[in-house]
């Protein structure tokens, strides 16, 4: 569990909140007053991998933002297994349900590696949003987000291959790093290859027989976290026949 925060940031922890806050969606262009006075109650926590922030129906006590490190929220399947929703990365926001009317966490939240977080209070964020109506519509446009990467979530796993869940995921990887107009490139796998496959709803052997498959066809190869993309545009044709489409 996060160890206890402080009841007030200092001066330093001020300018690392500030700054994190600020890269975050949901605060990018809030005033600079508006921001300050946030902060002042927030508390950055440390967190040890594998470290929960939350459990599945814990009384939440506020949402979180990602200073440093990665957080794995899942849910846990019947049969015991761990079931992966999303990994959040520096920046992001998590859990932002429980401002709105939740007063239980949908999902457990653990640390992937030694993290940072920060804590944004329920009782302290609703009365700024009092205060700063402008938040509330800020935090319906972080959820809105969530939502649309809820639902893409689903459809990608309505696919029947496989193969489609992980090129899918390959070529919005590629997109989202600009890579998609050159014939070759490569990136680093943003999560333990564990955890994307059960992101993407398969096992890690059919993960690996996946990217084995696809070496084996020459477009792309996976060392480690390193991805090489050989041929993208061989990659959108390998998705194409994988749906019946080509």
């Amino acid at each position: 569990m996060p160890q206890n925060p402080s009841s007030s940031p200092s001066p330093a922890h001020r300018v690392m909140l500030t700054h994190t806050l600020r890269k975050t969606p949901m605060f990018a262009d809030i005033s600079g007053e508006s921001l300050e006075r946030l902060v002042e109650g927030c508390h950055l926590q440390k967190v040890p991998k594998g470290g929960y922030l939350f459990h599945e129906g814990e009384e939440a006590n506020g949402f979180y933002v990602v200073h440093s490190g990665a957080v794995n929220v899942h849910r846990v399947t019947e049969d015991g297994r761990e079931q992966v929703i999303r990994v959040f990365y520096p920046g992001e926001s998590l859990g932002e349900v429980v401002i709105v009317g939740d007063r239980s966490y949908p999902a457990s939240a653990k640390t992937v590696e030694n993290s940072q977080v920060i804590l944004v209070p329920t009782a302290f964020f609703r009365s700024r949003i009092k205060e700063d109506p402008d938040l509330a519509l800020r935090i319906l446009a972080s959820m809105n987000m969530h939502l649309r990467y809820l639902v893409e979530t689903v459809e990608d796993l309505k696919l029947k291959q496989a193969e489609s869940r992980v090129v899918q995921w390959l070529l919005r990887q590629a997109t989202s790093h600009g890579l998609d107009t050159a014939p070759s490139a490569e990136l680093t796998l943003p999560l333990p290859k564990h955890l994307l496959a059960s992101q993407l709803g398969i096992t890690s052997e059919t993960l690996s027989r996946v990217f084995a498959r696809l070496r084996g066809e020459n477009l792309v190869t996976v060392e480690g976290k390193r991805v090489v993309f050989k041929d993208l545009d061989g990659l959108r044709g390998y998705l194409l026949r994988a749906e019946g489409i080509e």
